[in-house]
C-alpha cells in the first residue's frame, strides 16, 4: 500500500489539491444568503404564529451548516423571543438516509450554555411526524425572556437535563415525551405566596416527568435550599391556552431551623406552621390553573 501511493504520489497530489479548491470555492461561493431566505420562507410558512429569522449561513465542517444570530419570535409581537440562539451548528447523519430515514443534529449556544441534540424525520418532511432527543448544559435559564410569560412565574438557575419527544409540529400538546432536568443554585418565584415567602432560594431542583394524551405527569419534583426542603407530584392537564392548564398537584414542605429564625418576630406564622406540621413536615394541595393556582395545606 505504501508503495502504491509512492508510485502514484503527484495524482494523489492533483486530487488532495482539486478537494482543497472545491472546498474554497464552496465556501466562497455558497449562496448564504439565498438559503437563509429559503429556510425563513419555508419555516415562515409552517407556522403562521411565529417567525424564523437568521442573521447569516456559512458551511461547516465536517458536511453541515452554521447559523449565527437564530430567533424564532411571536408573529404579532416580534419583541417576544421565543428562542434565540448565538450560533446554530446544523449537520446530516449521511448513513440514515441510506437507511430510509432522515437525521439531523445540532449543537446551539443559547442563554450562556449548550443545547445538543437530533430530530428523526420520518418522511424527510418538516410537516411529518417526528423524534428527537435533546440535551441540555449550563443553561442560564433566567436569560430566557420568555419564560414568565410561557409558565407564569420567574425561575433563576442553571439548567441541566434531557428531553425526549416523538409527535407534530402542528400539534406538539398531542406528543408524547420525557424530561429529566436539574437546576442548581437559583430562585424560584412562588404561583402564590406560601405564609411569608414570595419566592424560594435553592440549591437544587430535580424533577421527573412523562407526557402523554395532553397531560403531564410530574412524577418527581424536589427541591432543596437553605430554609426548607420540599416535594411535589401530579398531573397537570394541558389545555391550548397555556395559563388555563389544570392542576391537580400534592407535595410537602420540610422547614429547617433556618426557616424559623428567617421569620423573626412573626410569632403568628411561626406558630401556623408548627401546629400544622406532621412528622416534620407540612402537606399541601394545588389546584385550579397554571394561571389562577388554588394551594391548600391540610
Amino acid at each position: 500500500m505504501i508503495q502504491f501511493v509512492s508510485k502514484n504520489k503527484k495524482w494523489f497530489g492533483y486530487i488532495f489539491y482539486c478537494i482543497i479548491i472545491t472546498a474554497g470555492l464552496l465556501y466562497y461561493r455558497f449562496p448564504s444568503d439565498d438559503l437563509r431566505d429559503y429556510l425563513q420562507i419555508r419555516a415562515n410558512n409552517l407556522d403562521n404564529s411565529v417567525t424564523l429569522s437568521i442573521d447569516w449561513i456559512k458551511p461547516w465542517l465536517p458536511f453541515g451548516l452554521k447559523l449565527g444570530q437564530t430567533e424564532i419570535s411571536l408573529k404579532d409581537k416580534s419583541s417576544i423571543k421565543l428562542f434565540r440562539a448565538d450560533s446554530l451548528f446544523v449537520k446530516p447523519d449521511i448513513w440514515s438516509f441510506f437507511k430510509g430515514k432522515s437525521k439531523y443534529c445540532f449543537d446551539c449556544l443559547a442563554y450562556g450554555g449548550d443545547v445538543r441534540g437530533c430530530v428523526y424525520l420520518k418522511k424527510n418532511s418538516m410537516e411529518a411526524p417526528f423524534d428527537t432527543e435533546i440535551e441540555l448544559k449550563n443553561i442560564q435559564i433566567g436569560n430566557y425572556e420568555h419564560l414568565k410569560d410561557l409558565i407564569g412565574w420567574q425561575v433563576d438557575g442553571i439548567l441541566y437535563g434531557t428531553i425526549f419527544y416523538r409527535g407534530q409540529h402542528k400539534n406538539l400538546m398531542d406528543g408524547t415525551g420525557e424530561a429529566n432536568l436539574k437546576l442548581l443554585d437559583g430562585k424560584v418565584e412562588l404561583l402564590v405566596p406560601i405564609l411569608s415567602l414570595e419566592s424560594i432560594e435553592f440549591h437544587e431542583i430535580k424533577s421527573d416527568m412523562v407526557l402523554k394524551k395532553q397531560v403531564i405527569n410530574l412524577k418527581r419534583l424536589e427541591l432543596t435550599g437553605p430554609l426548607l426542603k420540599s416535594t411535589l407530584s401530579g398531573t397537570i392537564r394541558l389545555k391550548k391556552e397555556f395559563m388555563k392548564s389544570t392542576l391537580d398537584l400534592k407535595g410537602t414542605i420540610e422547614p429547617f431551623a433556618s426557616f424559623f429564625k428567617s421569620m423573626g418576630g412573626v410569632s403568628n406564622m411561626v406558630r401556623f406552621f408548627k401546629q400544622r406540621l406532621k412528622k416534620g413536615t407540612l402537606p399541601f394541595i394545588i389546584h385550579g390553573t397554571i394561571g389562577d393556582p388554588k394551594i391548600r395545606f391540610t
